[in-house]
């Protein structure tokens, strides 16, 4: 339903990207403005963002009432909570501040940074401190969590769901005041009624809460380490530009650091536009070799982009095997996303016993939680389907191709010589595959007919290789001579 009419939408959301570019450079715009999450587009091509920007009113009006609940959720936590993070450690000196998440239990028993890999620990070989801050994605509690790292050497800031109540006060009479200025500059780009309602309605959004609360929360571990760099995960947030400018507040002479850590994808749009030297970053370090390429083809001028490389840098054999007939589907952390593939092979499994089918979720999901909220969806689910329960590593062993959408887990499936197949549910929809820009030995499926040539057609070794070769260029080795050389330069 919400691809009907999707080249008018596209054509509306081109003129939006214009005018949220022109509210977020206004040279009177301020960083209570850059907070609004709603004017960071990031994936336009993504349903979930499609979905946020293209609602009705009845769903606009619903979206008002929560964002009112979560202040009010927020304000009463504030009451209890004093402190802005928690840290089983409190070092007088971290030279350098990574900004992660906390996003599964695991991570806590895991000295090895889920983003980061072990960088920090390597700089602590060279002799420079750092710290982690963790933003919590899971309500973990802070001194539960703190306790699986406090023999750690890399000392972990967890940040709190709230700031102190005077402090959370202060930060919603700031962005009710914001509103006025920032009516002036939509006045000034010429907006129409409906983008100015949808813009001023996020200003007192509880996304931009958290943008603003990160950032101080942040600026706050920055004053107390005496931090000289701050490295945080890249995509095109708000809540990072608005680091960058309380970091920078915090320490005029801090150097800030970007960490694209992810892929780039075709329609992705923040990571590419900047937005000023007090958002920007001083350098932006990437991933692999791909999207250096990508980001280098922006217009990112006075933005050093240099590829640092990665701890999911693949290193497992390459076994190329056309007679498993098992295929790994794989969504990424949506739930909507999780049952439109499932659905798919679901349908297929029905009708072809012998083809089985591995269903794997994002970290963010488990199956009991999704199986409670879509019983009918899961209610029959034939023998040839399973569900994942080990590493991907051990879930692409036991498959031959990769059934997959936004998700980059097909990276880790073509280094291991798993034929992709990309799911397009319309013509009409724009495209959300990591590996868009290389189209050998990949298929494109829309149907069942589809589906069924895609699973049954092998791919022939050289192109296998070709797709692992690139795997290896969309990952390169994690290089933390890298880092400390970009160090160094910054600190002439």
């Amino acid at each position: 339903m919400y691809y009907n009419g999707i080249y008018k939408f596209i054509n509306l959301l081109v003129i939006n990207i214009e005018l949220s570019d022109k509210i977020l450079t206004n040279k009177i715009r301020d960083h209570h403005i850059v907070a609004n999450s709603h004017l960071h587009m990031l994936n336009v091509a993504y349903p979930d963002f499609i979905r946020n920007y293209h609602m009705s009113n009845r769903h606009k009006l619903l979206l008002s009432v929560r964002f009112r609940l979560v202040a009010v959720a927020k304000f009463l936590q504030s009451i209890v909570n004093k402190k802005h993070y928690y840290s089983c450690k409190n070092p007088e000196k971290a030279n350098v501040i990574f900004v992660s998440h906390l996003i599964n239990k695991q991570q806590i028993l895991k000295g090895s940074e889920l983003y980061f890999g072990d960088l920090p620990d390597q700089l602590l070989k060279c002799n420079i401190n750092s710290g982690i801050v963790l933003i919590n994605h899971i309500k973990a509690r802070e001194r539960q969590a703190l306790v699986g790292w406090k023999n750690n050497k890399v000392a972990r800031f967890i940040l709190s769901p709230s700031l102190d109540y005077l402090s959370e006060f202060r930060l919603y009479l700031s962005q009710k005041k914001s509103k006025i200025k920032l009516k002036e500059i939509l006045q000034l780009v010429g907006s129409d009624q409906e983008f100015q309602r949808d813009v001023l309605r996020h200003q007192l959004s509880s996304s931009t809460f958290n943008t603003l609360r990160i950032a101080k929360q942040v600026s706050d571990v920055i004053q107390k380490t005496k931090a000289n760099f701050i490295i945080t995960t890249y995509e095109g947030h708000a809540w990072e530009r608005l680091v960058f400018f309380y970091a920078r507040k915090a320490n005029p002479n801090i150097k800030c650091l970007g960490y694209q850590h992810s892929a780039v994808f075709q329609y992705q749009h923040a990571i590419k536009r900047k937005l000023g030297p007090a958002y920007d970053p001083d350098i932006i370090l990437t991933s692999g070799r791909v999207s250096e390429e990508l980001l280098n083809q922006a217009q990112l001028s006075d933005i050093d982009i240099a590829c640092l490389g990665s701890p999911k840098h693949l290193t497992s054999s390459f076994v190329q095997s056309n007679r498993l007939q098992c295929c790994l589907v794989a969504p990424q952390g949506e739930e909507d996303e999780c049952l439109l593939l499932f659905g798919l092979s679901l349908l297929y499994a029905r009708k072809y016993k012998e083809q089985k089918f591995i269903w794997r979720l994002h970290p963010l999901l488990n199956f009991e939680h999704l199986s409670k909220r879509h019983k009918g969806f899961f209610k029959e689910i034939p023998d040839n389907v399973s569900f994942s329960n080990q590493d991907l590593e051990d879930d692409i062993k036991e498959c031959d191709s990769v059934l997959y959408r936004g998700s980059t887990a097909v990276i880790n499936a073509i280094s291991s010589g798993l034929k992709p197949i990309y799911y397009k549910k319309s013509p009409e929809e724009l495209n959300i595959d990591p590996i868009y820009q290389y189209m050998q030995g990949k298929a494109i499926v829309g149907s069942q007919k589809e589906l069924h040539q895609a699973l049954n057609k092998e791919n022939s070794r050289k192109i296998a290789l070709s797709l692992r070769e690139l795997s290896q260029q969309f990952y390169t080795p994690l290089d933390v001579n890298i880092l400390l050389k970009k160090m160094r330069n910054q600190s002439l």
